[in-house]
């Protein structure tokens, strides 16, 4: 019988959900971990919305509004954000190498990481994701998402990999990350709230290893900036949430319709994500990946 074990951490203004399963560990070894791991999560959460809060006067987000754009050429380990690499482990997936004034190559900072998603983010999507809204910069469309896929791979995977539990996900404001141990039959079903029901849902996501993300106005408003389209919601499934989240943002931003042509343009957007989406007067909408390889029993499924 797999037992589950889960713990709801604040940070970023929003709740975010910690879950671990196992098909072998008695539900007190289950708490034991996730007691164990629950504050090191909610800390590097913490310190991320410190760095990248633009709401925040000490964020390196507001110093780059008022000009100060230095910690793109700082090296990861003069930043305080958690980071594998200054800690002997493997870097993250996403970290890169910067050159320094002089010369030496070093290790990204998370607020040169993240600036290098946006602009990356921007190149893929044409500009409909831009690092910039209102003429100022911001990174949330992006940042979110990007910290749950780094807490996860972080803090959690390790837990699965090490044999001490089966299954992880973290989520937080839409956005959740998910991994299931190659030896375990787990799965994560995730459901898709309809924004005009909190309470309701109008899909099911089944998956093992991956990310989703969810972007649109019931939540939040009108905080992206899009041109003028009728879709009110969009979640798109991927393997990476950090990338799940901004083809989500974008196709908030772009519509439908511009969403599938920019998919449809990138071969590995085209192959790797699903989406749905719900349009102002409630209709849903699906894409589904064009993988020219038999599906994998990994692969999510909307039901």
């Amino acid at each position: 019988m797999t037992v589950i074990q889960a713990r709801v951490i604040h940070a970023m203004t929003i709740p975010f959900t910690l879950q671990l399963a196992s098909d072998t560990a008695s539900a007190a070894q289950l708490a034991t971990l996730i007691d164990t791991v629950t504050p090191r999560v909610a800390d590097f959460l913490r310190q991320v919305e410190t760095t990248f809060s633009p709401f925040r006067s000490d964020s390196q987000v507001t110093a780059a509004r008022h000009g100060d754009w230095s910690p793109l050429l700082a090296d990861a380990s003069d930043h305080h954000l958690p980071q594998s690499a200054a800690q002997g482990q493997r870097p993250s997936r996403h970290a890169g190498i910067t050159l320094a004034p002089d010369g030496t190559r070093r290790t990204q900072s998370a607020f040169a990481e993240v600036y290098a998603l946006m602009e990356q983010a921007k190149g893929l999507t044409h500009g409909h994701f831009d690092p910039m809204h209102a003429g100022a910069y911001d990174p949330t469309g992006i940042v979110k998402g990007w910290a749950v896929e780094r807490a996860h791979e972080q803090f959690l995977m390790p837990l699965i990999k090490s044999g001490q539990c089966d299954a992880a996900a973290l989520g937080g404001g839409g956005d959740i990350q998910t991994a299931v141990a190659d030896t375990s039959d787990f799965t994560w079903n995730i459901g898709v709230q309809d924004p005009s029901n909190p309470h309701g849902t109008v899909r099911t996501v089944t998956m093992r290893n991956g990310g989703i993300a969810t972007s649109g106005t019931s939540q939040r408003g009108e905080h992206i900036t899009r041109s003028t389209h009728d879709l009110t919601q969009a979640t798109v499934i991927g393997d990476h949430l950090t990338f799940a989240d901004m083809w989500a943002t974008t196709a908030i931003s772009a519509g439908e319709r511009t969403f599938r042509e920019l998919v449809a343009a990138n071969p590995a957007a085209q192959n790797d994500l699903m989406a749905v989406f719900i349009r102002a007067d409630g209709t849903v909408s699906e894409l589904k990946p064009g993988r020219s390889t038999p599906p994998s029993t990994n692969r999510p499924a909307l039901s």
